[in-house]
């Protein structure tokens, strides 16, 4: 315990995890005059990761942070909106430059040119690589840590944003169970040719789904189907499995299997669909931040938005406090996202149901519904996503 008040920038604060939320929330900290020490468990930043979307949320934050035009040089923003039924008939093509002069673009990047983008915020003194948290202990105003590296230090404020298998958030709240969705999926570079630039291609099919997402670093395809938790996906079967699950589907998928044939396994990316859902995100003064305290499924492609979104509100707050009143500056930060996170998860989970319905059946009606289902009625859907105040 200290007997010292802390103001401000003199609060000392650690950010576990150097991804989306962890650097957003370093470099918006330093911009506000902290010294925030990071940590990061990998050795160095590589090239892992496929497409990402970020909603104007999230790309309004790179605008305060003064990067937005380095990130903009790398993304593609996302103008229409194209759904196909499982044998390639169009269901529905979407405007989506209306909405992006309403509200600023929604807009696909390489996850590491984000990452990259983002780490430009952040002092090289700040981040300490190849270092994680063996050890928390609170006592009633600060935190002691231990790092592997053999140090240890306290601070007043710990925030992890180390991912949705977070070390911190079990450490601190124990193990909370993640949320199967009975989805399994792929992703791989293919051939750019396949899709225009700033068109978004999605099949709906019979409990399994394609999509192709344009990047400025290349086409992302994505492949989902429904399967039962723990699923083998054993290396030497991954194409053959792959080939299986989406034998008939049509329109752009024959040549995505095709071009999957001179692909080596390990360059294709594999994953279970999961999502956390944790009714505290706080425990005296440790505060989850991003896929660490609420996972969405990637169905609905906000899990950077939300991570960027929660880093500016927690910042937000951190800087309008003191060492004495940081536990009601997290309830703030707490109070500020719940409602915004809880609605984006439910219509993640929703929404990753609707295109992966395992019934055909359920499908046939799901594709009716698309076909009639008006640019005014998408516009006013998406809106819930973008006109949230953070």
């Amino acid at each position: 315990m200290t007997d010292t008040v802390r103001y401000g920038t003199d609060l000392h604060i650690l950010v576990v995890g150097g991804g989306i939320a962890g650097l957003t929330c370093a470099g918006l900290l330093e911009q506000r005059g902290f010294s925030p020490d990071v940590v990061e468990k990998t050795d160095s930043y590589g090239g892992l990761g496929y497409a990402l979307g970020l909603w104007p949320a999230g790309s309004n934050i790179l605008k305060g942070l003064g990067t937005y035009e380095a990130f903009a040089s790398h993304a593609d923003p996302m103008n229409t909106y194209t759904l196909l039924s499982d044998s390639g008939n169009e269901l529905h093509s979407y405007d989506l430059r209306p909405l992006a002069d309403e509200y600023g673009e929604a807009q696909l990047i390489w996850r590491p040119r984000l990452i990259n983008v983002l780490r430009e915020t952040v002092s090289d003194e700040t981040i300490r690589m190849g270092t994680t948290v063996t050890d928390l202990h609170q006592h009633d105003d600060v935190v002691d840590v231990s790092f592997s590296d053999g140090t240890e230090d306290t601070y007043d404020v710990v925030v992890g944003a180390d991912g949705i298998h977070s070390a911190v958030r079990e450490m601190v709240f124990g193990e909370i169970s993640l949320n199967y969705a009975g989805m399994t999926s792929w992703a791989f570079w293919v051939d750019e040719a396949m899709v225009e630039r700033g068109v978004v291609k999605e099949h709906w099919g019979d409990g399994r789904f394609a999509g192709l997402y344009p990047t400025d670093d290349g086409l992302a395809c994505f492949l989902a189907v429904t399967a039962p938790e723990g699923t083998p996906d054993p290396l030497d079967e991954r194409k053959a499995r792959i080939q299986k699950s989406f034998e008939g589907m049509g329109e752009f998928i024959p040549e995505v299997l095709d071009e999957l044939e001179t692909k080596d396994a390990e360059d294709i990316w594999h994953d279970d669909f999961y999502d956390l859902r944790m009714d505290e995100w706080t425990n005296s003064r440790v505060v989850l931040i991003g896929d660490a305290g609420h996972a969405p499924l990637p169905t609905a492609g906000v899990g950077a938005s939300l991570a960027m979104e929660d880093a500016a509100v927690l910042t937000d707050e951190l800087a309008r406090t003191d060492s004495t009143r940081l536990d009601q500056a997290l309830d703030h930060y707490v109070a500020r996202r719940r409602k915004r996170v809880d609605e984006v998860q439910e219509k993640s989970r929703r929404l990753g149901t609707f295109a992966l319905f395992d019934h055909s059946l359920l499908t046939a009606v799901r594709d009716q519904v698309v076909k009639f289902y008006s640019q005014e009625r998408m516009e006013n859907y998406f809106r819930d996503f973008l006109s949230s105040e953070i």
